[in-house]
């Protein structure tokens, strides 16, 4: 009976967490370039069940002749626990905002940027800012990096226009480039956070299938609809197992208060 408990009490657990990643990507459902998160489950390890008791036979200064027995019965599961949680980098929606630092990309492809630990992350929100030394940065102040690698440094007057292939120019002179990569892996592309993803083996290249927009905002891919009715199923889902939590304690004190009325 015990073990049935450890079993819903793991489901309760995967429930909660998936709520979480729901309300999560709900609450970024406005964010420009989120990308929501998915949570995979798998069954929990299997855990070997066996028999201990003691068969007729002799046993050394035992009441009752009998040699102790150890008889593989089986396994037992365990429930299920969290595996993963993945960003999902379906294209979000586009939308024309006409500020001319807001850039947004079509296709695979991500910004790379440098925050302040000097660390080089990647993002695909291209709500981008000028700051107090004229370097193009993101709204958490990380600086955008350019084909050549370093900082984007944009003129203190003028137009600045960026073309399809993320080069800048200002009147008609070069500035620099955005630099945009694509990746091999994405599986290895992980959330950090601020809307930055780390490179964790994911094999960044540069983007050869993204089409880079002046003037426009990729929104959240989050899905209001879906994560309201997977925020309702997984509350279900966490009511169910609570009850069996419920029903199987009831059952564990009913069995040893009868076993307490026996004995006397």
């Amino acid at each position: 009976m015990v073990r049935g408990l450890y079993t819903s009490a793991n489901g309760a657990l995967v429930a909660q967490a998936n709520v979480d990643v729901i309300a999560n990507n709900l609450a970024n459902v406005n964010t420009s370039g989120f990308k929501r998160t998915l949570m995979q489950v798998e069954s929990a390890p299997k855990t070997d069940l066996y028999r201990n008791q003691t068969d007729p036979g002799t046993a050394p200064s035992a009441r009752i002749p009998g040699i102790a027995t150890h008889v593989l019965m089986g396994t037992l599961g365990s429930g299920s626990h969290v595996y993963d949680t993945p960003a999902i980098f379906d294209q979000g929606p586009i939308q024309q905002t006409g500020n001319a630092l807001d850039i947004a990309l079509s296709g695979p492809g991500f910004f790379a940027v440098r925050n302040a630990a000097n660390q080089v992350r990647y993002t695909r929100d291209g709500s981008f800012l000028r700051n107090a030394q004229n370097q193009l940065v993101t709204n958490n102040g990380d600086s955008v990096i350019g084909a050549n690698g370093g900082a984007i440094v944009l003129p203190t007057t003028g137009a600045v226009n960026v073309d399809k292939t993320g080069n800048i120019t200002s009147g008609g002179a070069p500035v620099g480039s955005l630099a945009v990569f694509e990746f091999q892996n994405t599986t290895n592309l992980r959330p950090e956070g601020a809307n930055n993803f780390i490179d964790a083996g994911a094999v960044p290249q540069l983007a050869t299938a993204t089409t880079v927009m002046q003037g426009a905002q990729e929104k959240s891919n989050s899905d209001v609809v879906r994560s309201m009715v997977d925020l309702i199923t997984n509350e279900r889902w966490f009511d169910a197992n609570e009850k069996s939590i419920q029903t199987q304690d009831d059952t564990t004190g009913i069995a040893v208060s009868t076993l307490g009325k026996t004995g006397q």
